[in-house]
């Protein structure tokens, strides 16, 4: 008897799940529910590796709750994380579809809940609903560009102005607003932000000593509290404009 932990059923999910996704929120209610049907829930624990790079790129995965950090790691050892996931963003798709083994690791930074969607499957479905293959490949191109875009504007930029960059970013994206501020919703150390920005530990944590002393940032155990986001922002368009 298979161990139903090991080898978890497919199931049906509610549409607004999986259409909550660019590029699959272009399907139609049928085209979803067929898709639905083939997905696997699967639950992963904090810091737990969902997949490795250089392991086949066999499945897809979509974010339900919780956030994790995509990362490549050099040949010397050395992480760069490139994306922090939140619910609602899939990953592990372009490697799949290109068909090669993963070019990025993929870590929880707490527990997290996804959908898996095997590569047969996929392709079997996209076999007779080409179009569908079509629009999710226009999506990807999409998303490509405009990371190209931002990565070759950030690669212009010093360090201050990436690490401010990037501390926006994350409030935007995962900022709760409490009484003290907008708390990014994550465990987010030192290490980890010189790793999304391509620096070293020393110089960005002497950078968040300064925007502490500041008033801009402040550490509330192991996440990061933004008392005045307006603030933050104004900060880094006047850094922008001082080209630092």
């Amino acid at each position: 008897m298979q161990d139903s932990a090991l080898h978890p059923q497919p199931r049906e999910v509610p549409i607004s799940e999986l259409a909550r996704v660019p590029g699959f929120d272009r399907l139609d209610k049928g085209e979803l529910e067929q898709l639905e049907a083939l997905t696997e829930k699967k639950r992963f624990a904090a810091n737990t590796a969902i997949f490795f790079q250089d392991d086949p790129a066999d499945a897809l995965y979509i974010l339900l709750s919780g956030s994790a950090k995509m990362f490549q790691t050099s040949e010397a050892g050395k992480d760069r994380i490139l994306r922090i996931l939140q619910p609602g963003n899939a990953f592990g798709d372009l490697a799949m579809i290109e068909g090669k083994n993963r070019f990025v690791s993929v870590q929880t930074l707490e527990a997290c809940e996804t959908l898996r969607l095997a590569r047969k499957d996929l392709v079997a479905f996209a076999n007779t609903h080409t179009w569908v293959l079509w629009t999710l490949l226009s999506t990807f191109a999409e998303r490509i560009r405009r990371m190209n875009e931002d990565v070759l504007d950030l690669s212009f930029r010093d360090v201050p102005y990436r690490l401010l960059h990037a501390l926006n970013d994350l409030v935007e994206r995962h900022g709760q607003q409490g009484p003290d501020g907008c708390r990014i919703s994550m465990q987010l150390s030192a290490s980890d932000l010189a790793s999304m920005i391509g620096s070293n530990t020393d110089t960005v944590g002497r950078l968040l000593d300064r925007y502490e002393n500041d008033g801009l940032i402040k550490r509330s155990g192991a996440n990061w509290i933004v008392p005045d986001p307006k603030s933050l922002t104004r900060t880094l368009e006047y850094t922008a404009q001082q080209g630092v």
